[in-house]
């Protein structure tokens, strides 16, 4: 199922964006079609947040988009560490990273992205 939700109304789990991975994003991005494939989302207690896609997100809102196509990302909850999503909720609450809007000013270089990021990140599991 997939629907077109205002950007407000889809939250990052995701603080920071890779320089290098958004660079490869709009390589092959459409700005005049910047809502093409869906995004993968969850539902939590009444809220839609990126799963993935958070790349493809910021790619959409330069291209001036309003809208975010999302999918239901069924899987989320048994495949992945869904208790790590509930943590990087919380971290993105904590920075103020409330839309796909504030991921702009949190473009960092690949380095930057490891030590900020992934390394945070892998620290749930530990």
């Amino acid at each position: 199922m997939t629907r077109r939700l205002p950007l407000p109304d889809v939250r990052p789990t995701q603080l920071y964006i890779s320089s290098e991975k958004l660079e490869g994003v709009l390589d092959w991005f459409d700005f005049d079609e910047p809502n093409g494939d869906p995004l993968p989302a969850f539902e939590h207690e009444g809220t839609w947040y990126l799963s993935d896609g958070h790349t493809r997100a910021v790619a959409a809102v330069l291209a001036g988009a309003e809208t975010l196509q999302i999918r239901r990302d069924e899987h989320v909850r048994e495949e992945y560490d869904f208790d790590a999503y509930l943590t990087c909720i919380e971290w993105c609450d904590d920075a103020g990273v409330e839309t796909v809007r504030d991921l702009i000013g949190r473009v960092v270089e690949p380095e930057t992205f490891e030590e900020r990021w992934s390394e945070r990140c892998q620290s749930i599991h530990e």
